[in-house]
């Protein structure tokens, strides 16, 4: 996995470069400008760039979306010195893979990185305070909550919220009971709950159910499964 790191901080990114080179990450090249990281990532397109939230030119966020339209094949995973849910929901709708705290253990921003580079979206310590903003007037918090959760996810969340067992939704979903588990984890762990029952009260107490999960309360036929 190549990764390009990019903070306005030199001593900081240098520092996070030669962590992570020696729990065998690849770090392709550092940056502390926007223009500086865009020549990286053109130079050495990397699988992923870890990216500042603040530039003293420019918000991350806006660089995070350049990102997307200049490098979309570059997993964005964004790096934040203090927990603020609204930028949270504002990099999970910019398309950010990843958003996680600066000042947490090598060892759980090396296990992010990892997540993330097999296809997972990592939200570090703000699910709950992301379906906070999801409940403001406007928020858009369907479109956040179909970017936090993949298309699989949300079918077993709207399964959970239905009070479907592992049998069920492996039935109803045609997929291995196993697979019905690691899927209910994954959404748990996103939304930041420990039960079925707790991701089912916040997601309808956020108001966003019906908005990103179609169909999840429409009558199903009587022995529909």
């Amino acid at each position: 996995m190549k990764l390009v790191l990019a903070d306005p901080h030199r001593l900081f990114v240098e520092s996070l470069a030669a962590a992570l080179a020696r729990r065998g990450f690849v770090v392709a090249a550092m940056a502390t400008s926007p223009p500086e990281l865009f020549a990286r990532l053109a130079e050495h397109r990397p699988d992923i760039c870890v990216l500042a939230t603040h530039f003293p030119t420019c918000s991350g966020l806006d660089v995070l979306q350049q990102i997307g339209r200049q490098h979309p094949w570059v997993k964005a995973v964004m790096l934040s010195a203090v927990p603020d849910p609204g930028l949270m929901a504002a990099a999970i709708e910019g398309g950010a893979a990843g958003f996680i705290s600066r000042d947490c253990h090598i060892v759980d921003i090396v296990r992010s990185l990892a997540r993330v580079r097999h296809g997972e979206r990592v939200f570090d310590g703000a699910p709950r305070d992301a379906v906070r903003v999801f409940r403001l007037p406007g928020a858009g918090g369907g479109d956040r909550l179909r970017v936090l959760l993949t298309s699989r996810e949300q079918e077993v969340l709207m399964q959970i919220t239905e009070g479907e067992c592992t049998r069920q939704i492996a039935r109803s979903l045609a997929i291995t009971e196993a697979t019905v588990r690691t899927h209910v984890q994954n959404v748990l762990v996103k939304l930041g709950v420990h039960s079925r029952l707790e991701a089912s009260t916040v997601v309808a107490e956020s108001g966003v159910l019906d908005a990103c999960l179609p169909g999840a309360h429409t009558s199903r036929p009587a022995g529909g499964r």
